[in-house]
């Protein structure tokens, strides 16, 4: 106990000598020495520098001379100057648009009835010529001997073409063909010309199934007529020599036409003028052809002089052309 009593006390009297050290201790630091601020006389500024400088003050003694001003002077400056109009954009209203040329707002209204445009495609034309195409190719692969002798007996001389028409007359099927192909591709060379030319004013499709069924009528009837002429006059061989150089040159005729149909039907016009022209050159070279060979064949069998020729020509070739161009002319409402 006493222990505890005399530490009690001795950190009491330590408690107390430390408030009194702190109590002396703050005078101390609040008195110290004021450091006073003194300006620099140097940098005082003087009441002459303060003042205005006299030269500098507007005496009231203005030159009057320099405030005459020459209106000549004036005048010309402004007249050199160019006036330009500013405009001003309505943008508050929609004014402006009622004045366009495209949107003639305040015209004087118009009547117009417009038919229906339909568009105008060459699909159909495409898959058609590729027809005729296919089928010039299958006359090609399937008698391949027959599509050679054709065109070896039309470029042969007269010493053996005997054999080699013996040849042609056998294979009947590929005749067929060949004259089917003459049939497609001269209607359709014709229809294209009738619409290029604007010639009728029926539709494509009608003139092609219109010719072809045209031309197998003339050629059946022709074929049938020689036939029946050499049963009359007793020359039966002079009738089929005559039937076959006209079936083969209406054959070489066709297979010679296919590639003018392409031209004719894609082509831009002036390339067509040039395959028209080129084609109708062919077309009337054949013909020249067909007509010096047959009356040839002719002469050697019946005798015939070239007047009875000319007047067959008249009467069996040049005669039904002339009535279909009367037919289409009065008919069927063609321009020619």
């Amino acid at each position: 106990m006493n222990l505890t009593k005399q530490l009690t006390v001795f950190i009491l009297t330590l408690l107390f000598q430390v408030m009194v050290v702190a109590q002396s201790d703050t005078p101390a630091r609040n008195n110290k020495p004021q450091q006073k601020v003194r300006l620099d006389s140097a940098r005082q500024v003087s009441g002459s520098q303060l003042k205005q400088d006299s030269l500098l003050v507007n005496t009231g003694d203005t030159d009057s001379a320099s405030l005459v001003i020459d209106s000549t002077v004036t005048d010309s400056f402004r007249s050199s100057i160019p006036v330009v109009a500013v405009k001003t954009n309505d943008t508050s209203t929609y004014a402006k648009y009622l004045t366009h040329p495209y949107l003639p707002l305040s015209a004087k209204p118009m009547f117009m009835i417009s038919d229906f445009r339909e568009t105008r495609t060459l699909d159909d034309l495409f898959y058609l010529l590729m027809g005729v195409l296919l089928l010039l190719a299958f006359i090609r692969s399937v008698f391949p001997r027959y599509f050679k002798n054709l065109f070896v007996l039309f470029f042969q001389t007269s010493l053996r073409q005997k054999q080699t028409r013996d040849q042609l007359l056998q294979d009947n099927l590929g005749s067929v063909f060949a004259n089917l192909l003459f049939i497609v591709s001269t209607s359709i060379y014709g229809a294209l010309i009738i619409r290029h030319r604007e010639w009728l004013d029926y539709p494509f499709w009608h003139v092609i199934f219109f010719g072809a069924g045209l031309l197998a009528i003339v050629y059946f009837g022709k074929f049938l007529f020689l036939q029946f002429a050499g049963w009359v006059f007793n020359s039966r061989e002079a009738a089929m020599n005559y039937t076959f150089t006209v079936f083969l040159v209406n054959k070489v005729l066709g297979i010679s036409l296919v590639p003018f149909l392409f031209l004719m039907a894609f082509s831009t016009s002036s390339l067509r003028e040039v395959a028209f022209t080129i084609s109708v050159g062919l077309t009337g070279v054949l013909l020249l052809y067909r007509y010096v060979v047959s009356f040839a064949n002719i002469r050697n069998t019946l005798k015939v002089n070239a007047l009875h020729f000319f007047l067959y020509l008249c009467a069996v070739e040049i005669l039904p052309l002339l009535v279909l161009y009367k037919l289409m002319a009065d008919y069927i409402g063609g321009r020619f």
